[in-house]
């Protein structure tokens, strides 16, 4: 007959299972997405060192004071290619003293290449967007600021965010002011959470 400490495992080898040089996860960790890993620079970057909340993928704040022309800006701010690719294009939903808007920003050049997405004759930035990688969606947004940015505003922002909250992610491809095609790729995991205030606050539910 069998021994109860057949069972038993030694401690020494309970602790030899048990994980190591598991690291905490930092202050700006959102706890609802424990397979999002908001470590290293990336991460800290996202959170603008814990400044901004983190919700999923998105960066939550108020930033109206920062500004001497605003009086309120809420502000959800899409951080997944930064945190994966370390890509600083701005993907991100604005109330602007009850304005809403979402708008992309090109990545800055940094004397690598342009710094701005093409522009057609008629003044707009060619869009194909895809959400979860179904049927493509072709749209002209407009020219927000010389071509460096380019987004839609009050019920269209609105329209595409709802869009957002209900897939997983969302791919855009446009072109730079070079002609060269980009693909932009976000993972959209905590979009509903983070719209939700930026919502309320230009009067949409």
């Amino acid at each position: 007959m069998l021994s109860k400490r057949t069972f038993l495992l030694p401690l020494a080898c309970l602790i030899s299972l048990a994980p190591l040089g598991a690291k905490a996860a930092p202050e700006w960790a959102d706890p609802d997405y424990p397979e999002i890993d908001y470590g290293g620079t990336y991460g800290m970057l996202a959170s603008e060192n814990g400044f901004k909340e983190m919700m999923g993928w998105w960066a939550y704040g108020d930033s109206g004071a920062a500004y001497s022309n605003i009086d309120s800006l809420k502000s959800a701010a899409n951080k997944s290619l930064l945190m994966r690719e370390h890509d600083h294009t701005r993907f991100e939903a604005e109330c602007t003293d009850g304005k809403l808007a979402f708008v992309v920003t090109h990545a800055s050049g940094m004397g690598k290449g342009p710094s701005a997405f093409a522009v057609s004759d008629s003044g707009d930035i060619e869009v194909a967007y895809s959400f979860d990688g179904g049927e493509a969606h072709k749209a002209a947004w407009p020219d927000l600021f010389e071509g460096r940015s380019t987004g839609l505003r009050q019920d269209q922002a609105y329209r595409f965010m709802k869009a957002l909250e209900k897939a997983d992610d969302v791919a855009l491809r446009m072109h730079s002011s070079d002609g060269s095609p980009m693909e932009l790729n976000f993972a959209l995991a905590g979009a509903e959470e983070a719209f939700a205030p930026v919502l309320e606050a230009c009067g949409y539910q």
